[in-house]
């Protein structure tokens, strides 16, 4: 058998990662993107939209260690792809200026128009207990301590600190697929990044999230835009109930409550449901405004709200299997591509493992999947086929034997000992508050009447 010639690229064969990747983003994907970005008519432009969005997702999957490296395996796998074709620009600089010619809402705007075949690709997967699960969350992200980040991302924490950018996404949970996200300095606020991913949220979505998107405001917000959620309160929220606290905690079950902060008494209080889980003597206290138990009864809280830790693990694959803990660029406008593009390749790969694997990505196992995407790159690179790729992509899963001992550190001299949350604040209500109470209600019925 005669072997392929080193730097010669076979035709496309959609057993191979190019023609798989074809396969996960079809053509009129493509036509919606380039409809809403311009594709552009003039035909000395190396960098169109297509292939700066296809260079940083090659980026962020790269093994390298700096962005001109990474930049030259993207631009050389980039080459191998168009070989019949116009060329990417030759420089990591080229790169960037398309970049800002192009916006960095480029990478959602791409995500936007590819995550409409997320419901699709999952299956049965895309409902959980009749409701299409959804999670936020946010985490920091480290920048270089150069003096441009520093003016532009400003302090995240105390004094001295070095700059960071803040990221938040929107999580899937069944699947476990990113859904959408936003990005910004340090000092930003999750709830705000939030609030603009509440239009693309799909109907009957439940939000789950933890104690850091509890408050009025941010509640009432919910409520008013028709979502429902399932968010973790604790210490610093004062509900009134109708019960004692011990016999609560002691009962269990779920409660009405009402939500009436003293600074918020000219607005409507909300009306909840407190559902108290009790987890290894501990006590987890939930609030929601799905008020039927048929619909979210206490057990389903309890598997949704466990199922939550998994999609805060997600944020180690992009850290630590991918090793984006660190944005390189030391300026913001390179950071926030670089960001934004790490983020892209982590969800267009979790992506291709639900292509490949159906209904079971759960089980995904991102450092597998990221060791055949780059395995195939390594073949790609010298004119290789591989016909199994999907077979490599679809074993790539986490293993399932039982452990019998923890995987914690015996001795981590940086780990934090936070003490666990305390619990909400309950009290009965006045006289005068129930009066008031009433009052907004009975307004409301005498409205819809």
């Amino acid at each position: 058998m005669k072997m392929a010639r080193e730097g010669r690229l076979r035709r496309l064969h959609r057993r191979d990662w190019p023609g798989f990747l074809n396969g996960v983003v079809p053509a009129w994907v493509w036509q919606k993107f380039w409809g809403q970005v311009g594709r552009g008519q003039d035909p000395r432009i190396r960098w169109t939209a297509k292939y700066v969005v296809l260079c940083w997702m090659m980026m962020g999957w790269s093994i390298q260690g700096c962005l001109t490296e990474r930049f030259r395996e993207g631009w050389e796998l980039l080459s191998r792809l168009s070989a019949r074709r116009r060329r990417p620009g030759r420089c990591y600089q080229g790169l960037v200026k398309a970049t800002e010619r192009l916006g960095i809402d480029l990478f959602r705007q791409f995500w936007s128009c590819l995550r409409e075949t997320i419901p699709r690709r999952v299956g049965r997967l895309w409902t959980w207990h009749g409701w299409i699960v959804m999670v936020v969350d946010g985490s920091r992200i480290d920048a270089p301590r150069s003096q441009a980040n520093e003016s532009g991302l400003g302090l995240a924490g105390r004094a001295k600190t070095h700059p960071q950018w803040w990221l938040t996404w929107v999580v899937h949970l069944p699947s476990r697929l990113i859904w959408d996200w936003r990005q910004g300095p340090g000092h930003s606020s999750e709830r705000s990044h939030f609030r603009q991913m509440m239009p693309d949220l799909p109907s009957a979505t439940l939000l789950v999230a933890d104690i850091g998107f509890g408050g009025f405001d941010f509640l009432s917000d919910l409520t008013g835009a028709g979502i429902r959620f399932l968010i973790r309160c604790a210490s610093n929220t004062t509900l009134l109930v109708d019960s004692t606290q011990q016999r609560i905690e002691r009962v269990g079950q779920h409660w009405h409550v009402y939500l009436w902060p003293r600074n918020r008494r000219s607005k409507r209080p909300l009306h909840l449901r407190l559902i108290v889980l009790k987890r290894s003597g501990r006590r987890v206290y939930l609030l929601t405004n799905v008020m039927e138990s048929q619909r979210l009864s206490r057990r389903m809280a309890s598997r949704l709200y466990a199922a939550r830790w998994g999609v805060e693990v997600g944020y180690r694959s992009l850290k630590q299997t991918l090793d984006r803990r660190k944005v390189l660029a030391r300026t913001p406008e390179a950071g926030a591509m670089e960001l934004a593009g790490g983020v892209l390749a982590l969800a267009l790969l979790m992506l291709q493992g639900a292509v490949a694997m159906g209904t079971r990505v759960g089980a995904l196992s991102v450092a597998g999947a990221l060791r055949v995407i780059r395995r195939a790159f390594e073949r790609l690179r010298f004119g290789h086929r591989d016909d199994r790729f999907a077979a490599h992509l679809r074993s790539a899963v986490q293993d399932g034997y039982t452990r019998r001992r923890s995987k914690r550190a015996r001795d981590w001299p940086h780990k934090k000992n936070e003490s666990p949350p305390q619990p909400p604040k309950l009290r009965r209500p006045t006289s005068h508050e129930n009066t008031r109470i009433e009052a907004f209600y009975n307004e409301k019925t005498l409205a819809l009447s």
